[in-house]
């Protein structure tokens, strides 16, 4: 985690200018106002990274962030962004006919940066959010703007308000995880299923609705890598579906869930044993870590995929002499 503002440690003279300069970092070009005073203004910004996704988070006092058309012409964005408010009430207006876009606790907002809008909240809020360049969600900016203003009105909603809350939840967990770049993949996947079925177009909604589950099921996995417990039960009930419909949604992509959960951990493991900050961490608390509770059962797997045991692959990666 990179924060990139925290006013209390910013004159209150500076304040302002140094919100509107982190904000436009992290979202785009737009005007900063507070409802409070510049010393009781108050914004903290954290940000990370999930391979090409941009992860923030910005918990601050009453304020306003307005984007009007002299934004736009600087700086029209390709990125879509979209938020969970954590905390407060949010309300976005866009400046034309749609109606006001509301979020409480826990709702989601995609905001429409193609256009002008007042993005506000009231009193002490907080919002985590990803950002996405639009190409990588390869969907035509109508179907974008659409369903930005009609999200609740997909049947996809609560996965994806499941999945960016268990990210906010374990937000350094998993950044710092080296599967963090797969789990900024799955979320562009599940950002762009969710659009197109808020967008309620066809054309667009098929193949991408089609595809949600499994692909909501790999970000779960992915999330819970290290979780001793994770089992295809549990998944199936972290996603309020049965066994038999996990494994039915499995087969008709010729995916084997419990292989490919081995296989992901088997990784970690990999990468773990060729860092030397863990030379003196013995092999059986790696395997432990990520979900091996069997130490032999860990080596024949280890072996089995790698064509070395964890003792050897570990050796040879950190040039130890034989016999150490």
């Amino acid at each position: 985690m990179v924060v990139l503002l925290d006013t209390r440690t910013v004159a209150s003279t500076d304040r302002l200018s140094a919100i509107s300069a982190a904000l436009e970092g992290t979202t785009a070009p737009c005007d900063v106002r507070y409802d409070d005073a510049p010393d009781r203004v108050f914004t903290r910004i954290e940000a990370w990274r999930l391979g090409d996704v941009d992860v923030w988070r910005n918990q601050a006092s009453g304020m306003r962030m307005v984007r009007g058309s002299r934004h736009l012409r600087v700086d029209p964005d390709c990125r879509i962004s979209i938020a969970v408010q954590e905390a407060g009430r949010s309300l976005i207006s866009y400046d034309d006919a749609d109606p006001d876009v509301r979020a409480g606790t826990g709702g989601l907002i995609c905001v429409d940066l193609t256009k002008p809008y007042d993005y506000a909240w009231r009193g002490l809020g907080s919002a985590f959010c990803i950002s996405v360049p639009a190409d990588q969600v390869g969907l035509p900016a109508h179907v974008v703007r659409t369903a930005s203003r009609q999200l609740r009105t997909s049947p996809l909603y609560g996965l994806f308000q499941r999945h960016l809350l268990g990210l906010a939840h374990r937000t350094d967990a998993v950044t710092a995880d080296p599967t963090a770049t797969a789990v900024g993949s799955a979320s562009v996947d599940l950002l762009r299923a969710l659009l197109a079925s808020a967008a309620h177009d066809a054309r667009f909604a098929r193949s991408t609705i089609a595809a949600t589950l499994l692909v909501q099921v790999r970000a779960y996995v992915q999330q819970h890598l290290r979780d001793a417990d994770l089992t295809p039960a549990t998944v199936a009930q972290a996603h309020n579906i049965s066994e038999r419909h996990l494994f039915r949604i499995c087969a008709a992509a010729d995916f084997s869930l419990e292989q490919w959960i081995i296989g992901r951990r088997l990784v970690g493991a990999h990468d773990e044993l060729a860092r030397a900050s863990n030379v003196m961490v013995p092999i059986s608390s790696i395997a432990r870590r990520w979900g091996f509770r069997d130490p032999a059962h860990f080596t024949r797997r280890f072996k089995a995929a790698y064509g070395l045991t964890p003792r050897d692959w570990r050796r040879i990666a950190l040039s130890e002499p034989a016999g150490t």
